[in-house]
C-alpha cells in the first residue's frame, strides 16, 4: 500500500505544479526524418537552455513525429540518432509552435560520439509501451533471442525457452511486427542475439492490435541497413560446452531498391541433469522412488532470410522477404530408478531414450505501403504464408537391473505435424483534423495444423495411440480506433470484433469431432496526461483472447516416460482478460523511474490438471501420472511494478526492475477445487561500465520468488549473465560472455502422491564472439527495420 500512496502523492504534486503555471506552457512539434525523406523512428529529442541545461526530452513516434511542452522561452532543440549526424535548431518558444521537418544525415563528425553512448543496451520508457534497445554489448552479441528476451525488464524466459510477461505466459510474440513460425513454436533460439535491434513490450494493447495474448505482446525488432552502398558483416562465434555459430549478412541499397540477405547456421551441444524423488499411495501401498536423469542434447541447423524494398514511387514502396529455417535436435536420455516398498523390497530399472526431432520453418512476407499528400495519411496491404513440419521420434529401452536382470520394455513412438497458415491484413490511417485520427482495419487469417502419430511395442500398436487429427482455424477481425492529442492530454478509444471458427476433426472412432464458432468485441481505451516536465501518466483498459496453442489441443504428446502422459484437450475453450493499468513516468537527467500497477480478470483460464492412476499401458505397478488442461471459472491478478535507471557518468549505467504480483483463482473440475490465493515477486538488477582500453562491462542478476497454485511450487530461481566487449574500429567488434545454470525446481502434491523435481537444462556456459564489417559507399551502420507495429 505504501508505494501505490507514494505514486499518488507524486502525480498530485506534478499536477499542482502543472496547474500553477497553465499560461507558460506552449507546444512544441515537428517531423524528424532522413535525407532520404523517410520518416525516423525513435530519434532522440532534447530541449535545451542556452547555457545547455536539460530542460525536458523525448523520443519520435513511427511517423516520426514529436511533441513537447515546455514554458516560453529561448532553446536549443538537439536531435540525435545513431548513424546519423546530430542536429541542432534554435527556437524561440512564444507560442504553439510547429517546426518544419527537422533532416538528419547519415555520417557527420559527430558520430564516433553518438556511437560510444548507444552501444550499450538501454531501455526508453514510453507511456504506451517499453522498447529495449539492443545494443552492440557482450550480452546482446553472444546467444540467441531467447537471451535478448531474458535481459528485459517484465520478461521471464524459462529454461526451456518459454516466455512469460509479468509472470503470465500468455503472450503473442512477433517479429518486425508479424507473425512467425517461429515465435508460435518455441523456436526463438534460431534468431541470433546480434541481429536484434530492440524489443517493444507493450503491455496492455489497444484494438489496433490483433487481441491474442492476454498478457500482452512482445515485439522483435530485427536490424536492417539502409545506407546507399553495398556491404555487411561476418560474425563467428564458439563456446564451452560445443557451441559453434556463424552468420553472414549481406546488403546493396540504391536509390530506389535495397535487397538483404543473412545466412546462419549451429552446431551446438548441451548437457543437462536432474533428480526427482516421488512417494506415492496406492491401492493402500507406499512406493518411494529415486530418480536420476542424464541428457545429452545435439542441435544442428542453419537459417537463410533474404528480401528487398522497392520504391515504386515517391508514395509506394513494395517489401517482399523469405526466410527458412532448418533444424534437426539429436537427444539421447539416460534415466535411473530406483523402487523402495513399504516391506523394505527394492527395485532398480534403467531407461535409454533416443530422441530425433527434424524441423522446417519457412516464412513469406509481403508489404505495400502508400502515403498520400496529406501528411499522416497512410494505406498497408499486408501478406504473409507461413509453414513448418516437424516429425518427433522416440525410442525407449527399460531394463530392470535389479532384483533381476532383463529388458522389461521396448517401443517407439511418432508425431508428424505440419502447418500452413495465410493472413491478409490492411491497415488504413488518416488525420482528422490537426490534433486527431482515425485508424482502420481488417484482418484475415487461416491455419491448418495436420497430426499424425502413433505408439508401437514392435509391429503393434498401443491402444489409443494411433491417430491422425486435423485442426481448422479461421479468424476474420476488423477494427476502427479515433485517437485524439493536443498539448499535455490526449486519449485513445477502440473497438476490435474478431470471429474465431475452429474445426478439430479426428480419425479415431473414440474421438468425436469438434466444430465451434464465437465472435467477440474487443475495447479499449487509454488516455495520457503530461504534468510538467518530470511527471506524465497513462490509464488504459482492453479486452483480450487467449486461444489454445495446438499442443494443448493434441490427444498425444509422445511417452518419454511409460509411468508419466500428458494428453492434450480438444474440446478446450479460450481465456478471455479484461485489463486495466496506470503508469507514471518521472524522467530526470539522470534518473528515470517507471511505476505501473494494474488489475486484470480472466474467465475461463487454462490449468493443467495433474492425476495419479493405478491404471498402466504397460502394467507397471506404480501406476501413471496423467496431465491434461481444462478451462477453469475464474483467475484474477493484479501487480506493481517499478523499472527504475540511474546514469551517473556517460561511463556508468544502474537499472533495475521490481514486480509484485498476486492472483486469486477459482474453479472446480471433476468434483476437485483449484480455488487458490498467492502473491510473490520477481526482480532485477543490471550494470554497465567502460573500463580502461574501452572496454565494456555488462552485468545482470535475475531472481523470481516461489510461485504456487492448488497443485503445484514452482522454486525460487536466480539466473545471472555476465559480459565484455571491445571495439577496435567501426568495423571489428569481440565480446566474451559467461552464463549461470539455466535450471527448474518444482514440487507436486496430490491425495496418492508428493514429488520433488529438480533438473538443470544448462551448466555453466562460456562463449566467445567476433564481428567484421565491410561496406562500400555510404556508411552502413545498422538501425532498425521498419517492422515497428507502434
Amino acid at each position: 500500500m505504501r508505494p501505490l500512496i507514494i505514486l499518488v502523492l507524486l502525480a498530485l504534486a506534478g499536477n499542482l505544479l502543472a496547474t500553477a503555471l497553465p499560461n507558460l506552457k506552449v507546444n512544441l512539434s515537428a517531423t524528424v526524418i532522413t535525407d532520404e525523406g523517410a520518416p525516423l523512428e525513435y530519434a532522440t529529442v532534447s530541449a535545451l537552455r542556452p547555457d545547455s541545461t536539460l530542460v525536458d526530452g523525448t523520443v519520435t513516434d513511427t511517423d516520426g513525429t514529436f511533441s513537447l511542452s515546455l514554458p516560453k522561452g529561448n532553446y536549443v532543440l538537439r536531435v540525435e540518432f545513431l548513424g546519423f549526424a546530430t542536429t541542432e535548431v534554435p527556437v524561440v518558444l512564444d507560442g504553439n509552435l510547429k517546426l518544419e521537418d527537422i533532416t538528419l544525415s547519415a555520417g557527420g563528425v559527430e558520430l564516433d560520439a553518438v556511437e560510444v553512448r548507444a552501444s550499450k543496451s538501454q531501455m526508453s520508457l514510453q507511456l504506451d509501451k517499453k522498447v529495449f534497445n539492443v545494443g552492440a554489448d557482450a550480452l546482446a552479441q553472444g546467444g540467441s533471442a531467447n537471451e535478448v528476451l531474458a535481459q528485459v525488464p517484465s520478461v521471464t524466459v524459462g529454461a526451456t525457452g518459454n516466455v512469460s510477461l509479468r509472470g503470465n505466459g500468455s503472450v503473442r510474440i512477433l517479429i518486425n511486427g508479424r507473425p512467425s513460425a517461429l515465435a508460435d513454436n518455441n523456436s526463438l533460439d534460431a534468431i541470433p542475439a546480434a541481429s536484434i535491434e530492440s524489443v517493444e513490450v507493450i503491455t496492455n494493447p489497444s484494438a489496433r492490435y490483433e487481441a491474442a495474448g492476454t498478457a500482452g505482446i512482445i515485439n522483435i525488432i530485427l536490424k536492417k541497413d539502409s545506407e546507399r552502398g553495398y556491404g555487411g558483416s561476418l560474425r563467428l562465434g564458439v563456446g564451452q560446452p560445443a557451441d559453434f555459430q556463424g552468420s553472414l549478412n549481406l546488403n546493396y541499397r540504391h536509390e530506389k531498391f535495397n535487397a538483404f540477405a543473412n545466412l546462419g547456421g549451429r552446431y551446438a551441444n548441451f548437457r543437462g541433469a536432474g533428480d526427482l524423488q516421488r512417494a506415492s499411495t496406492l491401492n493402500g501401498e507406499t512406493t518411494m522412488l529415486d530418480q536420476i536423469i542424464r541428457m545429452d542434447r545435439n542441435d544442428k541447423a542453419w537459417s537463410a532470410y533474404t528480401g528487398f524494398d522497392y520504391k515504386l514511387s515517391d508514395q509506394a514502396t513494395l517489401t517482399a522477404s523469405y526466410s527458412v529455417y532448418d533444424v534437426i535436435n539429436d537427444d539421447f536420455t539416460t534415466t535411473s530408478y530406483a523402487y523402495r516398498s513399504e516391506d523394505g523390497s527394492e527395485r532398480n530399472l534403467e531407461q535409454g531414450l533416443d530422441y530425433l526431432e527434424p524441423g522446417t520453418y519457412q516464412q513469406i512476407d509481403v508489404i505495400y505501403d502508400k502515403t498520400f499528400e496529406q501528411k499522416g495519411r497512410k494505406l498497408s496491404l499486408y501478406f504473409n504464408h507461413d509453414s513448418w513440419s516437424e516429425g518427433e521420434n522416440e525410442w525407449v529401452d527399460l531394463q530392470e537391473l535389479a532384483p533381476n536382470s532383463q529388458q522389461l520394455l521396448g517401443y517407439n513412438t511418432f508425431s508428424g505435424e505440419s502447418s500452413k497458415d495465410y493472413l491478409l491484413r490492411s491497415d488504413y490511417v488518416t488525420p482528422l483534423g490537426e490534433n486527431s485520427k482515425l485508424e482502420m482495419g481488417i484482418r484475415l487469417e487461416s491455419r491448418v495444423i495436420s497430426s499424425d502419430y502413433f505408439a508401437k511395442q514392435g509391429e503393434d500398436v498401443i491402444l489409443g495411440f494411433d491417430n491422425e487429427l486435423d485442426y481448422f482455424e479461421e479468424v476474420g477481425g476488423a477494427f476502427m480506433e479515433y485517437a485524439y492529442e493536443k498539448e499535455a492530454f490526449g486519449f485513445q478509444l477502440g473497438l476490435r470484433n474478431e470471429y474465431t471458427s475452429i474445426r478439430v476433426e479426428n480419425t479415431q472412432e473414440s474421438q468425436e469431432d469438434i466444430q465451434k464458432n464465437y465472435n467477440q468485441l474487443f475495447p479499449s481505451l487509454s488516455t495520457s496526461y503530461k504534468f510538467n516536465e518530470v511527471f506524465s501518466s497513462q490509464l488504459s483498459f482492453s479486452r483480450r483472447i487467449r486461444r489454445p496453442q495446438f499442443w494443448q489441443l493434441s490427444t498425444f504428446g509422445g511417452i518419454r516416460n511409460p509411468s508419466v502422459l500428458f494428453t492434450g484437450n480438444p474440446d478446450l475453450n479460450p481465456a478471455y482478460s479484461n485489463r486495466a493499468e496506470l503508469n507514471v513516468m518521472a524522467r530526470w537527467e539522470k534518473v528515470t523511474i517507471n511505476p505501473a500497477i494494474y488489475a486484470s480478470a480472466t474467465t475461463d483460464y487454462f490449468q493443467n490438471v495433474v492425476e495419479q492412476s493405478a491404471d498402466n499401458i504397460f502394467g507397471f505397478e506404480d501406476g501413471t501420472i496423467l496431465s491434461s488442461p481444462v478451462n477453469l471459472d475464474q483467475e484474477t491478478s493484479y501487480g506493481l511494478e517499478l523499472f527504475a535507471s540511474y546514469r551517473p557518468t556517460e561511463a556508468l549505467n544502474f537499472s533495475g526492475d521490481i514486480h509484485y504480483y498476486g492472483y486469486r483463482q477459482r474453479g472446480e473440475f471433476e468434483e476437485r477445487s483449484f480455488d487458490f490465493d498467492f502473491a510473490t515477486w520477481s526482480g532485477s538488477l543490471r550494470a554497465q561500465v567502460t573500463l580502461p582500453l574501452d572496454i565494456d562491462l555488462q552485468a545482470r542478476l535475475a531472481y523470481s520468488a516461489p510461485r504456487k497454485d492448488a497443485q503445484s511450487i514452482q522454486r525460487a530461481n536466480y539466473y545471472g549473465t555476465l559480459g565484455l566487449s571491445r571495439r577496435w574500429s567501426s568495423k571489428i567488434m569481440a565480446s566474451f560472455s559467461v552464463r549461470a545454470p539455466r535450471y527448474q525446481r518444482s514440487s507436486q502434491f496430490r491425495p496418492s502422491f508428493v514429488e520433488e523435481n529438480y533438473f538443470e537444462w544448462t551448466g555453466w556456459t562460456f562463449g566467445a564472439n567476433v564481428q567484421y564489417r565491410f561496406e562500400k559507399g555510404a556508411k552502413a551502420d545498422e538501425r532498425r527495420q521498419r517492422g515497428s507495429i507502434r
